[in-house]
């Protein structure tokens, strides 16, 4: 290029606000860790594109795509601004209600708005990478045929609910007919038909002229619901998870912008979907810790459907078998309206739960020398079971939170414990599938940065070669049963298995329609799935969660095996679940025994009271992350110096104080070569934690270097 030519350039670019006609500014919310828009210069004679329209604009020494935001309500400080280069979309490409959503979203978790807004929209709408901008220049990119294909669950509609579903049901039309936000829990023992109560009030909400958004907390969730609704409303219904293609994703949200369909189902990123006039919001097993996003943009979808439910003036249906304290707390103190479900549907029973003392039978094996008459993860009662189970052409589910075939893997001649280099986590031993012939043993994986090494090695630190795993996972379970139980099906159902959608879904249905006769998983087997089929549901360590440094992590214990436990004895025969455990006197246990979620809350809720945990407290976690250690150790330290000082002089109505705890290393203190540093603010007045977040940030740029990372999760679910 020319020098001529590019003073021209320059000159196009950059232009100064007392150029003659070029007085048009524009605010640009663009998807980079800024606060604010950035304001820019339209030409002289272009009409401001309208609010929620994407826009090509520059940014630094490169091209954006951003969105159109609002006109300053005046002009910034004689500086130059550079210039709009191009208006992509004619109308807005962001619906004006969903836009007060984000705005509101983005300003109460402290995340900035145009990465909010990226998140909300399919991939390839908005991007910072020139290829994408390619391939948007010339419009939207096309994606006909794109669309995901689900099968219709069943047709079956029930002749006549209970009366227990009718009185769920008239409630959520009453509040349907109000159209206005209405709040209701729907606490329904598992198997109590809260499906069919979706199902109906979706369909009165349609005859309202109104759309339907159902929120799963998995993907694995998608395969049943969509089935569901699919059956009853054919191509009305739309489907939103990130196990889509980018192509279908796309596909899909400009079928709901478009209104060609109503009812709308996805996990989290849902709460997002461009639906206009939402009469109804319901989010399925409300108490699932998957509803809160666990980076980046640390939003809890749940909380999310509530105030979009307010926004919209919409019913909101929050239904769980266990519901979460907080939920709880809401509804019995009338924030939310209160329904319960205590029976299942045709009169059958919850399944009767026996909890194995493992202390006992380990010692009362040893005594016997019956160890080795099978693995040391199988308790005697669940293995007998089991095989009465077969016998009879039932089927078991066996539960257990934790994959792969071994846990650690170390040296027993000098005591070396092969760790993660990158993170600071042991690596779990896969052997995958030994029925290949494959020379190798498998690998030793990191479930956090994904790294890999040759599965049982020589050890660096003496150069033996008797290494030996300890632990076992659900790869380890599988491979036992096969050997225990040769001519069972057995199928696995975990994070290693179903990278694919389509595997997943076929697990999911065989299992289902009694092809499989034992299925092992962890979490993603606990949650609403409907197998008429299945029996027998074990427990292998109902310890495992109990032990995690989170202060929820008994609510989680108790959720993990009321759910699981519910999958027993939903079709013709009755249920039975064994639990085994080294904790049996713990109240966890006792209650998720009983069924009694009323008793688990009473006790769960004097301890969070007393401790001033959630609901009875609020919480911010400052999160910071850098490859230096003595930098982040630095700057955490500066930081909470300032917080409490900061703290003292917030002058809080309610008189409460706010807490700042730390700074100190994250449980999980290194993750993909980053070292992990936290600040925890507590206090009863979410406004003063606000106002004490807001002054941190107002000095970030001053006391956090750009190599150190620093995130704001408001009302953490994990700590670690």
């Amino acid at each position: 290029m020319s020098k001529e030519c590019s003073s021209k350039a320059r000159d196009e670019t950059f232009v100064g606000l007392n150029s003659p006609g070029c007085n048009q500014l524009i605010d640009v919310a663009v998807p980079l860790p800024i606060y604010t828009a950035l304001t820019y210069i339209l030409s002289g004679h272009t009409l401001p594109p309208p609010k929620g329209a994407r826009v090509l604009v520059p940014v630094g020494r490169r091209n954006m795509v951003g969105v159109a935001w609002r006109i300053p309500a005046e002009k910034p400080p004689s500086v130059n601004l550079k210039r709009v280069k191009r208006i992509l979309d004619q109308g807005p490409l962001l619906p004006e209600s969903l836009i007060s959503f984000l705005e509101w979203t983005s300003s109460y978790y402290f995340y900035p708005i145009g990465q909010v807004i990226a998140e909300a929209l399919p991939p390839g709408l908005l991007s910072a990478r020139n290829r994408r901008i390619a391939q948007i220049n010339g419009g939207l990119p096309k994606s006909r045929g794109c669309r995901p294909k689900f099968p219709s669950w069943s047709t079956e509609i029930p002749l006549q609910l209970t009366q227990e579903q009718e009185i769920v049901l008239n409630a959520i039309c009453d509040a349907l007919a109000t159209r206005s936000y209405h709040p209701i829990l729907v606490h329904g023992v598992t198997g109590s038909g809260k499906t069919e109560v979706y199902l109906q009030a979706a369909k009165q909400c349609i005859r309202q002229n109104r759309s339907v958004l159902i929120l799963v907390p998995e993907i694995a969730m998608t395969t049943q619901a969509v089935g569901w609704f699919i059956s009853r409303f054919g191509e009305e219904v739309t489907v939103l998870h990130s196990g889509l293609t980018e192509a279908q994703r796309r596909d899909q949200w400009f079928r709901i912008k478009k209104g060609e369909s109503r009812i709308v189902i996805g996990t989290r990123s849902a709460i997002f979907a461009p639906l206009s006039d939402i009469g109804l919001i319901v989010v399925d097993e409300e108490h699932d810790p998957s509803y809160k996003q666990s980076e980046k943009f640390r939003y809890q979808a749940r909380d999310m459907a509530l105030l979009r439910g307010r926004m919209s003036d919409a019913t909101v249906i929050l239904g769980s078998a266990t519901p979460s304290v907080s939920s709880f707390k809401n509804a019995i103190s009338g924030k939310y309206q209160l329904i319960t479900m205590e029976k299942r549907v045709a009169e059958r029973s919850l399944p009767g739960v026996v909890v194995v003392d493992r202390r006992k039978k380990e010692k009362k094996d040893q005594h016997h020398k019956l160890k080795s008459a099978r693995p040391g993860w199988l308790s005697e009662e669940l293995k007998e079971a089991t095989r009465d189970t077969l016998e009879r052409g039932e089927q078991v589910l066996l539960f257990l939170n934790r994959r792969g075939f071994a846990t650690y893997v170390f040296c027993p001649d000098c005591g070396h414990v092969f760790r993660c280099p990158h993170c600071e986590v042991t690596l779990t031993w896969h052997r995958g599938d030994k029925r290949t012939n494959s020379e190798k043993d498998g690998v030793l994986r990191c479930h956090y940065c994904g790294m890999e090494s040759a599965a049982l090695p020589v050890c660096p630190q003496c150069m033996g070669q008797a290494v030996k795993a300890l632990g076992y996972g659900t790869e380890k379970i599988a491979t036992d049963l096969e050997e225990i139980f040769p001519g069972a099906r057995i199928a696995r159902l975990d994070r290693d298995t179903v990278r694919a959608r389509r595997h997943m879904e076929e697990v999911v249905l065989d299992f289902r329609k009694g092809h499989l006769d034992i299925l092992v998983g962890t979490q993603m087997i606990t949650k609403g799935h409907d197998f008429p089929g299945l029996t027998l549901v074990g427990v292998l360590c109902a310890d495992l969660s109990l032990n995690f440094p989170e202060y929820h992590a008994t609510e989680r214990t108790f959720q993990l095996l009321s759910q699981v436990a519910g999958r027993a004895g939903r079709g013709e025969r009755p249920g039975r679940v064994i639990i085994q455990t080294w904790l049996p006197d713990h109240y966890v246990l006792d209650c998720a025994t009983t069924h009694d979620f009323n008793a688990f809350y009473e006790k769960e809720s004097k301890l969070r009271k007393a401790l001033g945990y959630p609901p009875f407290g609020r919480l911010i976690n400052l999160r910071f992350s850098g490859r230096k250690k003595a930098q982040i150790c630095d700057t955490t330290g500066n930081v909470a110096r300032l917080a409490k000082k900061l703290a003292k002089g917030i002058k809080s109505t309610g008189g409460s104080q706010v807490e700042v705890l730390g700074p100190a290393p994250a449980p999980r203190a290194k993750i993909k070569d980053r070292y992990r540093w936290q600040i925890l603010l507590k206090s009863s007045s979410l406004a003063d934690l606000r106002a004490l977040c807001t002054g941190l940030l107002s000095r970030k740029a001053d006391m956090v270097p750009s190599s150190v990372r620093m995130e704001v999760d408001v009302d953490p679910y994990s700590l670690l």
